[in-house]
């Protein structure tokens, strides 16, 4: 296994695992905010890094994830996650896209209990067509692989009976502004994750 941070309430029943991009591990800022913000909010939470992240490498070569998800199998059983009755993966750009490779292998039946938070959806290579769980997309306005209308058409006819979309206004792929460079709107997008109701574009 890789290195973990698991967050453990034993109070609460629902579990957040935190996925990071592809240049970044459980130490980046964005997925320390995320860790902490899951926990204060009562759910336990769980970030890793990716295997090839540990080695140093810029990405990962494993064929259909296989390697990234056998890792996270790993973490999670380590974590008991069995016992929770309500899962959601937050997953920033390829951490979406891992976690939506790992929902693909489970079972039908088993589906219901999981659900998914897109920070930053990458077109054309998310595989999430067949999920029926919740979807919740949080894409930047000027994201390079397309704005929420993109997302929108790329998932018209995914399975899921319920998908939000959230579109952050002047922020690009990384929630940066890409006229400065600067994370600007990052909080906002973290914020997105945790109302309760937000505006269906």
């Amino acid at each position: 296994m890789t290195n973990f941070q698991f967050n453990y309430n034993r109070d609460n029943l629902n579990l957040d695992i935190i996925l990071p991009g592809s240049s970044a591990g459980i130490e980046s800022s964005l997925i320390k905010k995320i860790l902490n913000l899951s926990f204060i909010k009562g759910n336990s939470s769980l970030s890793l890094n990716y295997p090839f992240y540990e080695r140093g490498e810029n990405t990962t070569s494993s064929e259909e994830f296989s390697e990234e998800i056998e890792n996270l199998d790993s973490i999670l059983k380590f974590c008991k996650y069995e016992k929770y009755n309500n899962i959601r993966f937050i997953g920033k750009s390829l951490g979406a896209i891992i976690a939506s490779y790992y929902l693909s292998t489970l079972d039908r039946k088993e589906m219901h209990r999981y659900s998914i938070v897109v920070l930053g959806y990458d077109i054309g290579y998310i595989n999430l067509k067949n999920f029926i769980g919740d979807i919740h997309i949080i894409q930047g306005e000027y994201d390079r692989f397309g704005n929420i209308e993109k997302v929108r058409e790329d998932l018209k006819n995914a399975k899921s009976k319920f998908i939000r979309y959230n579109q952050i206004k002047g922020a690009d792929h990384s929630f940066k502004n890409p006229n400065t460079g600067e994370f600007e709107f990052e909080d906002e997008a973290i914020n997105k994750i945790y109302e309760e109701y937000s505006k269906i574009l």
